[in-house]
């Protein structure tokens, strides 16, 4: 203490000196320089190393601070999580590590959207660690934010007295769940930029409406390498097929979610792009081998673990390569590979050990038909923990209404589950691991001092920051530069002005809200005349069907929009059926950009990066499809493509029965894109 205050003394005495000695506001940077180094000899070395260290690791912790990424001192927080933990039962514990869902089964049957009292004292009951909501349990702003509030209320009235993750898959693009929010443009198109800032932006502000919404965990980003162009899965929820790339971008997207105290989860560990199964529906395998994963899947992983990712999540995947255990299917009738979530070699071997990840691991949903169809969900749920889970998504799915009644069942597994702790199943230390770590994180990000709604005008904030104009705004701009042009025989920018006639076929009736939103944009900013576009969707018509040809014929130029990972003879029928009649075609790609090798016989191919989503309105209100509107727009000239490839695009070769198959040759690799129509 007495060094501190003689610091303090000298420090001063030299401050009075300097300032008596008429050293005012216009003395030279170099007079500067030299007063602070006197100043600085007459501190003892040590002390002065002190006084440096302690301003480096402020400066640090203050970095950090304002990245969302620390909220209180480790130290404090590692005494607080224990004090929690120790008075704790084994029914608190394994609750904590459960994260429960709020429907009646995976595909979206029944869902709720209040907390009604019956979920209301089942969450007090048993203070779980967190729920899932999906896009069917929320409506609008009003209703989730007040949702999330009974959430919480119902959390702390639980007697652990702790409040919950309340947890969404808000990636952005394909995966968007808050459909009243402001719509943004996805990994690859992010990518597709060139700008890490745009990532960084776009996720700050899916980030800031999550939390005006009361969303204190987003399981994002999606950090997969898309490395097969078959993937059913990841595709343009990827930013790229190169490790590096991917590793960048998922950095920035963290670094914009916790700008906003939201939890940020890596997934899906340890790679989901080279598969070409949906573990949605079956298992996937990878024949990847460890040092594979090595050179490739695990470069982003490691990036996010070294900025601090809070969660990562697990992949349901088999690496017979790596993880050789097995355990009988029943309904496959033998022995099946463990999948990563139920690996203790992934999870502890490599992901803890090797890796040095610290943070929660948290499964994917562990009622998906890659567990369910081989494991007893009890089986799987133990086989998590033991193998280094903390959290088990959706272990729960919680319906009460007039159709379903899950609660006596899912009350049933979980007593199933804490009397297999009881019993040894699993590791007490083990489980003690997982909820000390779930306690540090939800001290870490505030969530310990979740705000509950007071009155009207917290709800009005909320309301003016979610889905604003500025957000949306902001959306557009950063999806421009993403629009990538592949091709342009001399048909682009299209003069809406001219008289001709366009016909655009797109795929699904869902998007025709986005054309007639497009269309409507262009007629008030003077880029299109009246009716000359018509919309023709060609869901279920035939090639050769009389009036889709006499369509393409009495037309001056063609729009085919494509939302396939596969290819189509159809789009190919309806090209040819345009050049056959002297008409020009525009292809809109609007998955990953391998469709383009399918139809490079497109006089002009722009690439969008996304098909999903379409407007209530002529406003684009509602679940949107920002990508494919930006790209039918700048097809008119509202503005020009700055986009690249964020994937190589290898050859398609069709043989002589219609089967085809990508080849070694690329057509167009990363990093290639037509500017200003043609100019590269």
């Amino acid at each position: 203490m007495k060094k501190s205050v003689s610091v303090v003394l000298v420090m001063l005495i030299l401050a009075v000196c300097l300032f008596g000695c008429g050293i005012g506001t216009d003395i030279s940077t170099e007079s500067d320089s030299r007063s602070a180094d006197q100043a600085d000899s007459s501190i003892p070395k040590k002390e002065r190393d002190d006084i440096e260290k302690a301003e480096e690791v402020k400066t640090a912790e203050n970095d950090k601070k304002a990245d969302g990424a620390i909220l209180a001192d480790d130290s404090d927080i590692e005494v607080k999580a224990n004090e929690i933990l120790a008075k704790m039962t084994m029914e608190e514990k394994l609750a904590q590590m459960i994260i429960v869902a709020l429907r009646s089964d995976p595909q979206n049957t029944y869902l709720t959207t209040e907390i009604t009292p019956v979920y209301s004292e089942f969450l007090s009951k048993y203070g779980f660690g967190g729920v899932i909501l999906y896009a069917k349990n929320l409506v609008d702003a009003r209703q989730t934010r007040t949702m999330i509030n009974d959430i919480q209320i119902a959390a702390l009235e639980a007697k652990n007295n702790i409040p919950m993750f309340v947890c969404v898959d808000q990636e952005g693009g394909m995966v968007n769940r808050i459909s009243f929010g402001s719509v943004t443009s996805g990994s690859m198109a992010l990518s597709a930029t060139g700008d890490l800032s745009n990532t960084e932006k776009s996720a700050d502000i899916i980030g800031r409406e999550l939390s005006a919404l009361g969303f204190n965990v987003d399981f994002a980003p999606d950090c997969d390498i898309n490395s097969n162009p078959s993937n059913p899965i990841i595709g343009v929820r990827s930013f790229s097929d190169d490790p590096s790339i991917v590793a960048e971008h998922t950095k920035a997207f963290i670094k914009g979610i916790t700008k906003n105290k939201v939890v940020t989860s890596l997934k899906h560990f340890p790679g989901h792009g080279d598969v070409d199964v949906d573990s949605h529906l079956g298992l996937p395998k990878s024949d990847i081998t460890l040092e594979e994963l090595r050179e490739r899947e695990l470069i982003p992983f490691k990036a996010g673990i070294e900025l601090g990712t809070d969660m990562i999540m697990t992949a349901h995947i088999q690496y017979p390569n790596i993880e050789k255990e097995t355990y009988y299917s029943e309904n496959d009738e033998e022995d099946i590979f463990l999948p990563a979530t139920l690996s203790h070699k992934i999870l502890t071997d490599l992901l803890r050990d090797e890796l040095g990840y610290e943070g929660v691991v948290i499964t994917d949903a562990i009622e998906m038909g890659a567990l369910t169809d081989h494991f007893d969900r009890q089986d799987a749920a133990i086989m998590a923990i033991n193998a280094g889970a903390d959290i088990l998504l959706c272990a729960l799915d919680l319906n009460d209404s007039e159709e379903v009644n899950t609660f006596p069942k899912e009350e049933d597994f979980f007593k199933g589950l804490v009397d297999s702790a009881n019993q040894g199943k699993i590791d007490e230390d083990r489980i003690n691991e997982s909820v000390l770590r779930i306690l540090k994180l939800k001290l870490k990000r505030g969530i310990m001092e979740t705000d509950l709604l007071e009155n009207d005008e917290d709800m009005e904030g909320i309301l003016a920051e979610v889905g604003s104009k500025d957000n949306r705004e902001v959306q557009w701009n950063i999806t421009k530069g993403a629009i990538t042009l592949l091709k342009n025989d001399g048909l682009l920018p299209f003069d809406g002005n001219n008289g001709s006639k366009v016909l655009v076929l797109y795929p699904s009736e869902r998007r025709k809200n986005t054309f007639e939103y497009s269309i409507e944009r262009l007629k008030k900013e003077g880029l299109i005349k009246k009716d000359t576009i018509s919309l023709l969707c060609y869901d279920g018509i035939s090639t050769d069907n009389e009036a889709l040809i006499k369509e393409i014929t009495d037309t001056d130029k063609v729009i085919i929009m494509n939302n396939s990972t596969e290819y189509m003879g159809e789009v190919t029928k309806f090209i040819d059926i345009a050049h056959k009649n002297d008409k020009k075609v525009l292809l809109l790609s609007c998955s990953v950009p391998y469709d383009s090798a399918y139809y490079n016989e497109a006089d002009a191919i722009l690439c969008a990066y996304q098909y999903t989503g379409d407007a209530y309105d002529t406003e684009g209100e509602g679940p949107f499809n920002l990508n494919l509107a930006v790209a039918f727009c700048m097809a008119f000239g509202e503005s020009v493509p700055e986009g690249t490839l964020p994937v190589n695009v290898p050859q398609y070769i069709l043989d002589k029965g219609g089967e085809g198959d990508f080849s070694d040759e690329m057509l167009y690799e990363r990093g290639f894109g037509l500017f200003n129509w043609g100019e590269k």
